[in-house]
C-alpha cells in the first residue's frame, strides 16, 4: 500500500464515520458550503469519488455531477464508498496514468491530491449535523502540504475559498480548514 492510498483510504473512512453518525433529521441542515445542505455535500463527495473510481478502472472520469439533495444519503454513500475502494484495490489501478482534473499523473498521485476533499467535507457535514468534528492531524498535515502548493489554482477554479486568517500556532486541522476558506471555530 502506498502512502497516498493509505491517506486517501483513511480520509474516506473518516468521512464514512461522520456520515454514519448524522441524525436522519439533519440531512437538510445547511452546511458551511454555501447553498449546500449536508445531503448536497454527500452528493458532491459521491461525484468526486466516482471520478476516482472511474480513473482507477481506466475510464474517462469526467467532472463530478452537480450536488443535489439525495433521498437516502447514507445508502448512496455506502455504494460509492464500496465502489471506489474496490476499484482502487484492482491490480495495477494505482499505476494507471491519465489526464485527470489536476493534469497528467498516475492514479496514485491523483488520490494523493484528492484526499483533502473527504477530510474537508467530513468537517462540513459534522458542522451541519451539529456534531463535534474529529480532527485527523496527520491527514491535515498531508493536505496542507499538497493543497498549499496548489491553493492559487484551486481558488481560481473555485474549488476552495479565500484563506481565513488564523495563527501559525493553531492546530493542524484548523490551519488546513483556514487554507481552504473554512472558519474552524
Amino acid at each position: 500500500m502506498t502512502v497516498n492510498l493509505r491517506n486517501f483510504t483513511r480520509s474516506v473512512y473518516g468521512f464514512d464515520a461522520v456520515v454514519r453518525r448524522v441524525p436522519a433529521t439533519a440531512w437538510s441542515n445547511p452546511s458551511p458550503c454555501e447553498g449546500w445542505t449536508a445531503s448536497h455535500v454527500v452528493a458532491h463527495q459521491i461525484g468526486v469519488l466516482d471520478g476516482v473510481a472511474r480513473a482507477a478502472r481506466g475510464e474517462d472520469i469526467g467532472l463530478p455531477a452537480e450536488a443535489v439533495e439525495l433521498s437516502d444519503p447514507l445508502a448512496a454513500w455506502a455504494v460509492c464508498r464500496d465502489s471506489v475502494l474496490e476499484a482502487l484495490d484492482r491490480p495495477g489501478a494505482l499505476q494507471r496514468s491519465g489526464k485527470y482534473w489536476f493534469g497528467e499523473m498516475s492514479v496514485d498521485t491523483f488520490i494523493g491530491i484528492v484526499q483533502w476533499d473527504p477530510l474537508a467535507h467530513a468537517w462540513d457535514i459534522s458542522r451541519a449535523a451539529g456534531m463535534e468534528p474529529v480532527p485527523d492531524d496527520e491527514l491535515a498535515q498531508s493536505s496542507l502540504d499538497t493543497i498549499g502548493a496548489m491553493a492559487g489554482t484551486l481558488r481560481k477554479w473555485k474549488l476552495i475559498g479565500e484563506p481565513v486568517e488564523i495563527g501559525h500556532d493553531a492546530p493542524l486541522m484548523h490551519r488546513f480548514l483556514a487554507l481552504i476558506g473554512r472558519r474552524p471555530a
